[in-house]
Parts: structure tokens; sequence; C-alpha cells
């Protein structure tokens, strides 16, 4: 689509300089609104559209301003980042949810005076700025990589003049805004590879060792809580192979674009090592741990399960000529950079283990491995939420969170004021910071650090035995197999095998799916291998992995067909024993 980059970077450069206008729109035309009839019942899109006028539709307004409104949203929904439809949670930085939460606590406890309302009208218009920021850092490779750092450069002027006056500043770092935008949940993945490859392809080295220590950290943090959350749901313990299988089923696209990260910082911290430079070698240890803290399994002792754990099907595997399963070079890459991490885990792991031992949780007041929360929004939405209030710390930004080290104390009493904040009838609390499950994911990081460190070369440096996926295929039975074909204690995995033939599902045990479930499912990267057969889909789910074979259990599943197969023994062909008839 036709788009400016200039233009865009003009407009916010007004909207900068009519700050104190527009704020003084947004308190009068939203949050000063007690009593009035017509706004009890203001839905979500009249909320937008009022905000939006504040900014777009006032006297001062430029004539060019009305024709740049919507073009970065457009534009970003055109990259791909088409948002997710669902629960109607949003995952993004919602002005409307925050506008109607001040007005709840408002009503709960006691309508603020002008001046009060004016520091909410601040935040509210720092975000809708920091929004367009977010949308803007991904526009920068628009004319190619050799223009993006001065652009990216220009995205953090502008963050400068948002921060230097009104609300206390969510984000300081523009390089943090790349890793933000991509944060909501959207239907599509395969923009978030495209912008890896752009920012592996760009900017200085320091530039983009600070996207990626960003994209560590998010990461991180963003799979704890949902580990935290599907133990809360469930009930189990946060180890158990139920809570690990479900989270890891929806997290293949943040494991694999978390090693992306990765691999860059663990040749910079190898460097670091080297060269003795203790101040940024603990800095990129800091990052670099809480990434690992995601999945300590995956990521440090069961190397051997990482790459069928992050394939994504239908972005990583593609059929040639020949009807063969391939890789799509996407997928070859991939696979490089898992070869990549599995030499520079196995080379720098004893060295994380030195440098993890001095950000122990246990000996801290505040620790990022301790939160828990939705997705990065959802924090920066509680920076806004606490103005309602009066902050203990107020120029803590969003980095902050995610430092392990520094104004402990002021972290700490900011996140008990988060976890203070006002909350719908029946809504968990969306933020939490526990020291003893800090402490959790700590001690089990640290396990495996041990055994990686232990068994430096070897994939599984667990203590489980080398588990195989024993697959009987379509038209061949149990009884024709030869004796001994299937080991003693072999498990059927048959209910994670899904099909959208509801007959042959009752008769071999598979699950059932509509053919627009298994299509939403292979799209969300949930698939180990799938394909559409004899007029109907045929999926094998990725929960066999961690159910069984990470356990150290072969698993068994039947009925596969041919074309499931042949993917089958490109993504996992170390685990994978094809067992034919006698006949």
């Amino acid at each position: 689509m036709d788009f400016s980059f200039s233009a865009h970077t003009g407009l916010l450069e007004q909207f900068l300089a009519r700050r104190d206008e527009i704020v003084d729109d947004i308190e009068r035309r939203l949050l000063s609104v007690r009593g009035k009839a017509i706004w009890e019942n203001a839905d979500r899109g009249l909320l937008d559209d009022i905000l939006n006028t504040c900014f777009f539709g006032s006297a001062a307004a430029s004539p060019e301003a009305s024709r740049l409104k919507g073009q970065l949203a457009a534009a970003h929904v055109a990259d791909g980042f088409e948002p997710a439809r669902g629960d109607g949670y949003s995952r993004d930085l919602d002005s409307a949810e925050l506008i109607l939460r001040a007005r709840h606590e408002w009503d709960r406890q006691r309508w603020p005076g002008r001046n009060g309302r004016i520091v909410y009208a601040q935040s509210l218009y720092a975000v809708f700025i920091l929004r367009h920021l977010e949308r803007l850092s991904l526009r920068v490779w628009d004319e190619g990589n050799d223009t993006a750092a001065d652009r990216l450069q220009e995205v953090q002027r502008l963050l400068d003049l948002l921060n230097t006056a009104g609300a206390p500043p969510c984000v300081r770092d523009a390089r943090w805004l790349v890793q933000t935008a991509q944060g909501p949940l959207t239907r599509h993945l395969k923009p978030y590879f495209m912008i890896a490859d752009r920012v592996s392809g760009s900017f200085t080295a320091g530039d983009r060792t600070e996207i990626h220590k960003a994209g560590a950290a998010l990461a991180g943090g963003h799979l704890r809580s949902q580990l935290r959350h599907r133990s809360w749901e469930t009930g189990r313990t946060f180890d158990d192979p139920h809570v690990l299988a479900m989270t890891r089923n929806s997290s293949a696209m943040d494991i694999a674009l978390l090693v992306r990260d990765l691999v860059p910082l663990l040749r910079e911290y190898s460097a670091a090592c080297a060269e003795h430079d203790a101040q940024k070698r603990l800095a990129l240890a800091d990052a670099i741990l809480q990434g690992l803290s995601a999945d300590p399994e995956l990521l440090l002792t069961r190397l051997d399960l990482l790459a069928s754990s992050t394939i994504i099907e239908h972005l990583f595997v593609d059929r040639g000529e020949d009807r063969h399963a391939r890789y799509t070079p996407m997928g070859e890459a991939h696979r490089e950079c898992l070869g990549r991490y599995t030499e520079l885990i196995g080379r720098t792991a004893h060295l994380l283990r030195e440098d993890a031992l001095s950000l122990d949780p246990a000996q801290a007041a505040y620790s990022p491995l301790g939160i828990v929360y939705g997705f990065c929004a959802d924090l920066l939405s509680n920076m806004v939420l606490n103005t309602l209030c009066a902050p203990s710390a107020g120029d803590l930004s969003l980095e902050d969170t995610f430092i392990s080290r520094g104004r402990l104390d002021q972290k700490r009493a900011q996140a008990e004021e988060w976890q203070c904040l006002p909350k719908v009838e029946g809504e968990r609390h969306a933020f939490e910071h526990s020291i003893e499950w800090a402490k959790q994911m700590f001690a089990r990081m640290l396990r495996a650090l041990d055994a990686r460190a232990a068994r430096p070369t070897d994939l599984n440096a667990s203590n489980c035995p080398q588990a195989r996926l024993y697959i009987v295929p379509r038209g061949v039975t149990i009884e024709s197999l030869v004796d001994g074909t299937l080991p003693a204690g072999i498990v059927s995995a048959q209910e994670h095998c899904l099909t959208s033939d509801v007959t042959r599902a009752r008769e071999t045990a598979a699950t059932p799916l509509s053919r627009v479930q298994l299509a939403t499912d292979r799209a969300e990267g949930r698939f180990l291998a799938s394909a559409d057969s004899e007029g109907a889909w045929f999926g094998v789910s990725r929960v066999p992995l961690t159910m069984c074979m990470s356990q150290g259990t072969d698993a068994l599943i039947t009925d596969v067909p041919s074309a499931v197969i042949d993917v089958l023994r490109l993504v996992c062909p170390e685990h994978l024993v094809v067992a034919s008839g006698s006949d």
C-alpha cells in the first residue's frame, strides 16, 4: 500500500506539539462525564472514535492528518498482523478498556477533580502515541534494510519527545517497540519470522543485541506466565506433563522465535566472557537466562525434541514436484539456527550456570522470574492504570521490569501496587509477583543448566531414556505386525490423532474435529504433521512429544496416511519408527 514513513513522523510531531490541547480534549470528552446518562452505556467503538477525534478532528489538525488516519493500522494488517478473534480478551493496548476501567474505579471510589482527570488523560494520550510508534517501528524497513537504522532513530527521537513531559514513561527504548509491536495474538504466523529476518539483516550490532534482549526477556515472561495460568486452570503443578503439553502445544512459534533471539545473544555472551567484560557479560546473561527459563527442558536438556517441538509445518515444510515433503527456505533457516543454538548452548552452559548464581531470586526483593501476567500489553496497561493512584516509582519503564538488578525495592513496590489495581467482578488478578514462583522457575532452570553443562554435546542431557514414536500406516493392522515390532511398555497416543472423518475417528479411536478447527490448529502450528487425505484432514498433535517421549515412554499411533508419514520422516527422523505389516 502507499505508505509514507516521513508523513507519519510528521503527523506524530504535530500530535506531540499539540500535547496540552489534545490532553485537555481527552479529559473534557472522555473523562469529565460523571452523571451524564449518554455515556453510561457507551460502547468501545464510540470511545475509540472520540479518542481519535481528539487527535485528528480538532481545528488545529492539518488537512494531511485526516488522510493519514488509520493508515498505520491498515498497513500493520496488510503485513499479515491480522488480530485473532476469540474470547474477546484484548491482547493489545486497549484505550477503550483503560477508559472504562478508570470510570469503573471512580464510580466505586470517588471521581477526582480536573487535576486528577488530567493526569489520567496524559496517560491515555501517551498510550495513543505509543501504539503509533510501535507500528511505525515495524515500518522502518519499507525502503530496504539500508535505511532501517536511521528510521529507527527517528522513532527513538519521537519516543524521547513523548517521554519529556506528561505521563511517566512506559517505554524508553525504541528497540523494545520492535518487540512489543508483535505482542498481540494474530491469525498468521509468517509475519513474525519475516520481522526476525529483517532484524538480523539490518541495524548495528548493538541495536540488534538490544532487540534480541527484549525478545528473549518478553518471550520468557510470557511463556512462564502461560505456564502459571495453565497450572491454575488445571489444578496441577507447573511441571506436570499435562500442563507442559498444553503450554507447548500453543507456543511452537514463541519457542522458535526465542531461539532466533538466543543465538546472537549467546554469541555475544561468549565473546564478552572471552574479553572479561563483566558488566556486558552479566547483562547478557540476565536476558539469556530469562529466555531459557521459559522451558528449560526443551531449551537445555532435551535438545533432541526441540526441532520437532518448534516446526511450523505450513511455513517450514512444502512438497516438491515429486510430492515428497521437503523443507522450505524458511524451514532450512530454522534448522540452521537450531544447529547453531545447540553448539552455543553446549559451549556456554557452565558459564551461564556461574552467572545465574548472582541473579538468584532467593537473594532479591524482586525478580523478573516472579512476574505473572498475560501479554506485554497487560504490563503497559498496568503502568497506565497505576496513575489512577499515586505510584511510588513513576519513572520505572517496561525495560526496568525485566532487569534483575538495580532498584529492586522500588520494582517490588511497583509490583505490589500492580497487584492491587482495580479489576472487574470475577476477574483474576491481571498481575502477580511471587518470589516463591521465581524460586521455582530458577531452580528448574539451574537443574537444566547443570545437566547441559555436564553433557554439553549430548542432545539428550536428561536421565530419561530415548523414546520413539511408532507409526502404523493406514491399511496395516496391529495384528499383522511381526512379533517384537512394538516394544514392551509402549502406550497408545491415538487420541492425539485428529481427523475430520467422524466415522474413521470412531473406528480408530482418533479425536474428531471439524475441518475448520483443524485448519485453525494447523495455522497456529499445533501439529507435528498433517495432510488432506482421502477427502478428510488428518493431523498428529505435538502432545505425545511431552506426554510420552520426554518421559522416556514409547508412543504408538495407527491408521496414519502416507502423506502424514512423509512429513513425520522429515520433522522427527531421530524418533520415528514406521511399523510395516508381516505381509
